[in-house]
């Protein structure tokens, strides 16, 4: 990758391969070029003394377009009469950002019996990897809590309540289905590969569908998704809409230990940057951060790197006060 490439790009000059090419190159590892590149904007910016606006505005489009979401003009398909789109052997399921209760309780269905609970919290800054009874795996990202009833866990059912964020690999188990409880929603699922994203400070719960099929239940209705849709459940309204999402490459996003984030109000991606590195993250002006979005995967091991890169896409900046605190200016 070289900055030429880049800056075409960014400009909205790139041919398909290009931006192809791109896109590939921000999900990877080694962006050493996309901070020198950034570096060289910032100084830019500060000879010239004001950010071209239009110049933001494609920076954005082209970064996120991508994996941006396609509001599908349709209601929320129902469960009965509403047949698959696409048959795709799954045996992982992926559970990714679950926020629900301050503390869990799973009940055994056929008895009025309260249970104690087995709960597991990651308290580190790193993936936590646990495996229950029935194989299956889950990768716990940090500040994540995981609760289940130990007795009650196989017997006709498998049912987990998590807080946090995790990455499931569920044994494949017709006659026991696996249940994830979170912010409302109950998602259901054989053996599959999806996305959950339920944090208690967020307006909505997302789910997205990488591959198999999951039913999703609330208290106002029932639906369906098939591999490349997304969920937005309301904790407002009671109300659910599906979405198209690229999924390409998701699997290997979520288990690689990355912060990964699709089209995420920048506002909640800053909470989230909080929780994962401790910090604490304001706004000179709160406006700055209304109706801005981003896609991506960052790296958890330095929050100064991550923030710079995510603030850049939208031509903010920051000051670092102290150890911990970091004040978002434009």
């Amino acid at each position: 990758m070289n900055k030429e490439i880049l800056k075409r790009y960014f400009e909205g000059l790139s041919g398909r391969w290009e931006k192809k090419q791109v896109q590939e190159y921000l999900e990877g590892d080694d962006l050493q070029v996309f901070d020198e590149y950034i570096r060289e904007q910032k100084e830019n910016k500060n000879r010239e003394g004001v950010a071209d606006d239009s110049y933001k505005n494609d920076f954005y489009k082209e970064l996120t377009g991508r994996i941006k979401e396609i509001e599908n003009p349709g209601k929320v398909r129902q469960m009965i009469g509403f047949k698959p789109l696409l048959k795709i052997a799954a045996s992982i399921m992926l559970v990714s950002s679950i926020s629900g209760f301050l503390y869990l309780k799973i009940k055994q269905q056929s008895k009025n019996i309260s249970r104690t609970l087995t709960s597991i919290n990651n308290d580190t800054r790193n993936l936590k990897e646990v495996e229950l009874k029935d194989g299956t795996k889950i990768w716990l990202n940090p500040g994540t809590k995981l609760a289940y009833d130990p007795q009650g866990f196989g017997d006709t059912a498998r049912q987990v309540s998590i807080t946090g964020e995790a990455y499931f690999n569920v044994a494949h188990d017709k006659a026991r289905p696996f249940r994830v409880k979170a912010g409302g929603i109950t998602t259901t699922v054989l053996g599959t590969t999806f996305n959950v994203e339920a944090y208690t400070d967020e307006q909505d719960v997302r789910v997205m569908l990488v591959t198999g099929h999951v039913r999703i239940n609330s208290a106002t209705g029932t639906a369906i998704l098939f591999p490349g849709q997304m969920l937005k459940y309301s904790h407002h309204n009671k109300t659910m809409k599906i979405s198209l999402v690229d999924v390409t490459d998701k699997q290997e996003l979520y288990t690689s230990g990355k912060l990964v984030f699709e089209n995420l109000p920048l506002n909640d991606v800053l909470k989230r940057l909080e929780r994962v590195f401790n910090v604490k993250i304001s706004a000179v002006d709160t406006n700055i951060l209304t109706n801005k979005r981003i896609s991506g995967a960052y790296f958890r091991d330095n929050p100064e790197t991550a923030l710079n890169r995510i603030l850049f896409i939208h031509g903010l900046h920051y000051n670092k006060k102290g150890e911990d605190k970091y004040v978002i200016i434009k």
